[in-house]
């Protein structure tokens, strides 16, 4: 089964092409359903109302001339507008952004300040420029035929990417306002998304950060609500509820991708944070 994205389930409409997407409401993404990985990469700028996210463990709030950037490998756990929501979301697959920009994952700014950050609050000429690429942009996939089609849509895209890229590069100075707290909090996040499928000890995750436990989850919860062990939790149990929706995988599979000892175990684990089996879960709430 192939995995859902942002990218690949947009409808087909006058204002899109196969690999670059231009949308204005959630009702142009059918069918939705969570927790689902991002393949490509996903700009949302709102220009008036909200919009509501929850990306990898965390909820993410837009508000109005706010731009959210999503890149390859998010998990996207929710999304929802308010309803006088006015904005754009513009799509890209993973093919084109390395036909586009090859040496992509060799700009830190863009993978660190994008994890880290992906919310940022535009200046009214950031969001006039952005609004102006959006609409050569969305002209541009409305005229598939026009001469030099493939050639401007490239000039396009380069100028949306740096244009973005230079907005939160403007910000890299507020890192030195972040308190200690909140730079424990960053850390521990970059340090469990590259661990969590083999490791949900919370000892581990302090002894990485040269912390005590008790001393990591009481931040970590008076920066965010969560104790470590919630986070961790949070982060194993979307996993296992993507693979169980997206993938052919046997429970058994699951359960060793994901470390566990056996698939009982697993099952045991997912049915006490979650309320039902592995299976219930594929066979009976993996639609809604």
């Amino acid at each position: 089964m192939i995995q859902q994205s942002l990218s690949s389930r947009a409808v087909s409409t006058p204002e899109t092409s196969p690999d670059i997407r231009v949308f204005h409401s959630l009702d142009e993404l059918p069918d939705l359903r969570f927790p689902m990985r991002i393949e490509g990469a996903c700009l949302v700028v709102c220009q008036k109302g909200s919009a509501r996210a929850g990306v990898d463990v965390t909820i993410r709030n837009v508000g109005a001339n706010d731009i959210i950037v999503l890149k390859p490998g998010h998990t996207l756990t929710s999304i929802s507008t308010s309803d006088d929501f006015q904005g754009f979301l513009i799509t890209a697959t993973r093919r084109r952004l390395t036909e586009l920009f090859p040496n992509i994952r060799f700009l830190p700014l863009f993978s660190v300040r994008f994890n880290e950050n992906p919310v940022v609050s535009l200046t009214d000429e950031e969001l006039r420029s952005l609004s102006m690429i959006h609409d050569l942009l969305r002209d541009h996939l409305a005229s598939p035929s026009q001469a030099f089609h493939s050639l401007t849509l490239v000039s396009l895209c380069e100028v949306l990417f740096f244009k973005t890229l230079s907005i939160y590069a403007s910000r890299t100075d507020l890192d030195s306002t972040n308190t200690r707290r909140e730079e424990l909090l960053n850390s521990f996040l970059k340090l469990l998304e590259d661990n969590f499928r083999q490791q949900r000890a919370v000892t581990f995750y302090a002894d990485k950060l040269f912390v005590t436990p008790k001393h990591l989850s009481a931040v970590l919860k008076d920066v965010n609500g969560n104790t470590t062990r919630q986070w961790i939790d949070q982060r194993v149990i979307q996993e296992a509820k993507l693979l169980l929706r997206t993938t052919g995988l046997e429970i058994q599979e699951i359960s060793s991708l994901l470390n566990f000892a056996n698939q009982s175990f697993f099952g045991k684990y997912f049915k006490h944070l979650t309320g039902y089996s592995p299976r219930h879960y594929r066979n009976n709430l993996s639609s809604q």
